[in-house]
């Protein structure tokens, strides 16, 4: 690992521990171990810091929500399959999940931070966009529609992940299809 990806991974689990609030850069320089002027080198303040940190994990949360999608399948199968990723993204990363929902809706991210990282899960907007265009989808705006399709996953991760809900193939399935419901056009 290098001494980048020490300190990205040491800021995500004292975030995950602390908050955004109590993680400090010299809490960062004591847990990681880097030397100061290493910290300096890859991010120029905390901002920087946590900024990049969002990016990375947005980067590699668009990859793992288009694994597998095939050209050929039919949308609603696409639709399913999205979203049974984002969710197995979320459950098997639960600090990352923390972070990205945390940050995303807090008063920290700025606006042009957001819009820079879209382009890591644009092509999960092309679809959607895709299925506006078809017919499929209810005529809303795009990011609406994605926070309605998204957040059902993220409510249901969060419900699991603070063990007020048993995690099971039915639950996923039922959600997701409550997902469809919502934004299919009858």
């Amino acid at each position: 690992m290098s001494k980048r990806e020490q300190i990205l991974n040491t800021t995500l689990d004292l975030v995950a521990e602390l908050g955004f609030h109590a993680t400090s850069i010299p809490l960062i320089i004591k847990r990681s171990g880097a030397a100061a002027g290493t910290i300096y080198y890859y991010f120029k303040n905390k901002e920087e810091l946590i900024d990049t940190l969002y990016s990375e994990l947005k980067r590699e949360m668009g990859a793992a929500i288009v694994q597998n999608i095939d050209a050929q399948m039919p949308f609603k199968e696409k639709f399913f399959l999205i979203l049974k990723n984002l969710y197995n993204f979320f459950i098997n990363n639960p600090k990352k999940f923390e972070f990205i929902e945390d940050y995303s809706n807090s008063p920290f991210v700025r606006k042009e931070i957001k819009i820079i990282n879209q382009r890591h899960y644009q092509e999960a907007i092309d679809f959607i966009e895709s299925g506006l265009k078809m017919g499929v989808l209810r005529d809303l705006p795009i990011n609406l529609l994605m926070n309605i399709i998204f957040g059902n996953i993220s409510t249901l991760v969060r419900m699991i992940l603070l063990e007020e809900i048993e995690a099971s193939t039915k639950l996923l399935e039922n959600t997701i299809q409550s997902s469809w419901d919502s934004v299919k056009i009858n």
